[in-house]
């Protein structure tokens, strides 16, 4: 990069969801580890967390004990005298059955080392903090946990919506992070949908928008949101675990019917399934069913839009209510007994951090023009060429719906409209009037392939059916090697401008095309990026890998089959082996250094990373050239996470894109916000550097991945990542698709009790390679 590139634009400040941990009072935490046996079986732990937490309140009610509700109890003072205890649960499940309680020191923290120099080592990539901090980490975090979330509605903003059978609460969690500039709680806000309705049957009228209709496939939709629903059947609470199969009318319990059994006065639909109560399996009416306000254990699609939609909150509004959340905080570390004694002071206010603000990079666009970016890091392509435009020769469409639902002069116009926006980006058809064919949805082979000499084929497809998305991509990326575009037909009708310029970027990308260009790099590098998808469909776990094949904005990916819930890919050195042929092949230059990008790692595999993929990529290179010593920068990425920042300011705005955060970490690495929130708070990517022997500064690091951001090809606005990991994480999505059976009939869609069939129908479904036609290209954009 350009020296002009390294400089920052001047300091600001910006405040976290983070409260400064100020002290601890006491000088040591003990750690005891609970053991609640079976009485008459003492290898036989008790599993269900609630009745743990009663049992070791019966027994622990006069101690200053804290129990996590799982494994560990801890304390401020060392127990003197423990004995094995012998107590009863008033759960009616265990109603009969006598256990023991036991304690047993499992180990004890000093907590004054939390609070010396917390500063990263010197060497990138090690660990920060040892096991003895992580452990102390965890049982603070435990102990202020231990009091329960802070919960609190905003009615004033959101109402209670009957419709939708729930009303939004805003649940704050409390966590203690140990990081290189101190110790923090950290403050985590999550929207909850709270039922609101009285009875199961109002939560399903409420689920299916009106009348459910009698009972059939369609409940089976409503079935996942009923398991674990806790409600009061006259005056016995109960749990339920999920719905009957047949109708209300149908059932019997002891040989009585349902209305003789329960002789309820209320009215109920006989065609509507029953309830049925865990453990008992007995039915029950749904309208017999109170509910209490409770968290919903699932929602259906439109709730869950719904309630994004009611989540929505500015960036004042949310700082305020971490604010309170604060306090609560405050009060708990003072009040809570058992807590108390540990004597946690906490800060009353949100922290304060220092932060730095990156240049924008110049954004290249055809025609020797450049992009105006505007205070969002967005830019229009209105009247404006595409850096690189494709030609395209042939093209078609192909119909899988009836010109009744889709008629042919709908599809003419939307192409009218498809090449004209084409024009003016700079795009090239030559022929207006493309070849359309209608066909059903069981003859997706037969139709692609009568249209397999156009360039690409625009599907339209009558719903957002994943056995047919998934059948199309399959046969046109493993067997006749052609970039095909799927759009729904309800896309097709009226003029849409923005929806169309979004297709062609897409297109221009999967055909080589390039819609900007915003860097180059100062000396030769490849960009690889990987991730991981654990997929459903076919029972395996699918890992992508993408390189560059030009300077960075061109790419092209393979994917790799793993067992299932595999994270780490152990055939690095194969595949670099074959990115770095391919990107000789295009350049005809030897990278001199390597970007590894990777996502989706969590802290516990980071030494599996460095051990198994570095040293993979590193025997790749050697495979090339043995004399080949390229020097590597690998970057995690992360958004698993509940780091927030917003600006000083009266109103606590949004970060400017491109703000870096480097103080709130506990690795060798930043945060990042390098795009701008549509809705609510921007939410910053973490980025840790494990490996660096580069000669880039830190700030060559930060403006390189800020860059990348730009590159997202079918988009016009800087994204959340840098490009790769996006096309990484698209590509694994897209590779399940890549398998040698009909998507259709996959195991997943037409086995559905039998699991042991499941499974063996499933060990014959494997990954295929894609067509050698799309082997270096952005098919899976």
């Amino acid at each position: 990069m350009d020296k002009t590139d390294t400089e920052y634009i001047e300091p600001t400040t910006v405040v976290t969801n983070h409260a400064r941990l100020n002290s601890i009072r006491a000088k040591r935490i003990y750690v005891y580890t609970v053991e609640i046996t079976n009485a008459d079986a003492p290898d036989e732990q008790l599993k269900d967390t609630q009745t743990r937490i009663e049992l070791f309140a019966k027994v622990a009610n006069q101690s200053s004990l804290v129990f996590d509700g799982r494994e560990y109890a801890y304390t401020a003072h060392k127990l003197l005298n423990w004995s094995t205890v012998s107590v009863h649960s008033a759960n009616a499940e265990f109603a009969h059955t006598a256990f023991h309680v036991a304690l047993h020191l499992h180990r004890t923290y000093d907590t004054q080392a939390l609070f010396k120099d917390q500063s990263p080592k010197e060497t990138a990539g090690t660990d920060d903090l040892d096991q003895y901090s992580r452990g102390m980490e965890f049982a603070l975090d435990s102990i202020i946990r231990s009091a329960g979330a802070y919960t609190e509605t905003l009615d004033k903003q959101h109402g209670d919506d009957k419709a939708t059978g729930f009303s939004v609460h805003w649940e704050h969690r409390a966590s203690v992070r140990v990081l290189r500039s101190g110790v923090y709680v950290a403050i985590n806000a999550h929207a909850r949908p709270i039922t609101n309705v009285k009875t199961v049957a109002d939560l399903a009228r409420a689920f299916f928008r009106g009348n459910p209709g009698p009972a059939g496939p369609a409940w089976t939709r409503f079935d996942a949101n009923v398991r674990g629903l806790r409600v009061c059947v006259g005056s016995t609470y109960v749990v339920l675990n999920g719905l009957t199969t047949r109708a209300h009318r149908d059932l019997r319990i002891n040989g009585s019917s349902i209305d003789e059994h329960y002789k309820s006065t209320d009215s109920l639909d006989s065609a509507w399934p029953c309830a049925v109560i865990a453990h008992t399996n007995t039915p029950v009416p749904l309208e017999l069913c109170k509910l209490e306000p409770q968290l919903l254990p699932r929602i259906s699609g439109w709730q869950r839009m719904k309630l994004m939609a009611q989540s929505v909150l500015s960036s004042t509004q949310r700082q305020h209510m971490l604010e309170r959340a604060v306090q609560h905080v405050q009060k708990v570390c003072a009040e809570t007994p058992g807590v108390s004694d540990f004597g946690i002071t906490v800060s009353s206010e949100l922290a304060r951090v220092e932060a730095r603000v990156l240049p924008r990079p110049r954004i290249s666009l055809g025609s020797s023009t450049f992009a105006q970016l505007d205070p969002h890091a967005s830019w229009t392509i209105d009247r404006q060429t595409l850096y690189k435009a494709a030609h395209i020769r042939k093209w078609a469409i192909a119909v899988f719906c009836s010109k009744q639902q889709c008629p042919e002069s709908q599809l003419l116009a939307f192409s009218k409209q498809l090449i004209k926006t084409a024009h003016e980006l700079g795009l090239s058809f030559d022929e207006s009037k493309p070849q359309i064919t209608y066909a059903q949805t069981n003859r997706v082979y037969d139709t692609l392939h009568t249209l397999r000499d156009a360039q690409f084929i625009l599907c339209v497809v009558p719903s957002t059916s994943v056995s047919l998305y998934g059948e199309i991509k399959r046969v046109a990326y493993t067997q006749l090697g052609i970039h095909t575009q799927c759009v729904n037909i309800r896309n097709t009708k009226g003029s849409r401008t923005k929806l169309v310029e979004a297709l062609l970027l897409k297109i221009n990308t999967k055909l080589g095309g390039q819609t900007t260009n915003s860097f180059q790099p100062s000396e030769p590098t490849l960009y690889i990026a990987a991730d991981v998808c654990h997929t459903t469909e076919i029972g395996v776990s699918v890992a992508s890998f993408v390189w560059s094949i030009d300077s960075g904005q061109t790419f092209a990916g393979t994917v790799v089959q793993h067992p299932k819930r595999q994270e780490i890919i152990e055939n690095m050195d194969v595949l670099v082996r074959h990115a770095l042929r391919v990107h000789y092949k295009h350049t005809r230059v030897k990278p001199v250094q390597i970007v590894y990008l990777r996502d989706g790692v969590s802290d516990s595999q980071l030494g599996d990373v460095r051990r198994i993929e570095l040293d993979g990529l590193m025997r790749g290179c050697k495979l090339v050239d043995s004399t080949y010593e390229p020097r590597v920068l690998l970057m995690i990425a992360r958004k698993r996470h509940c780091t927030r920042f917003v600006q000083q300011s009266s109103n606590f705005e949004n970060c400017v894109p491109g703000t870096v955060v480097t103080q709130m970490t506990n690795h060798n690495g930043f945060h990042m916000v390098a795009h701008h929130a549509i809705h609510g708070v921007s939410k910053p990517t973490y980025f840790l550097i494990t490996h660096n022997t580069t000669q880039m500064s830190e700030a060559d690091i930060h403006n390189m991945s800020y860059n990348l951001c730009f590159a997202y090809p079918i988009v016009t606005r800087a994204v959340t990542m840098p490009a790769p990991l996006y096309y990484a994480h698209r590509l694994s999505g897209k590779g399940r698709v890549q398998i040698n059976a009909p998507f259709d009939m996959l195991p997943y869609f037409t086995v559905k009790k039998n699991a042991k069939a499941k499974r063996a129908a499933e060990e014959d479904v494997h990954l295929v390679p894609v067509h050698h036609n799309l082997a270096d290209s952005m098919y899976f954009m």
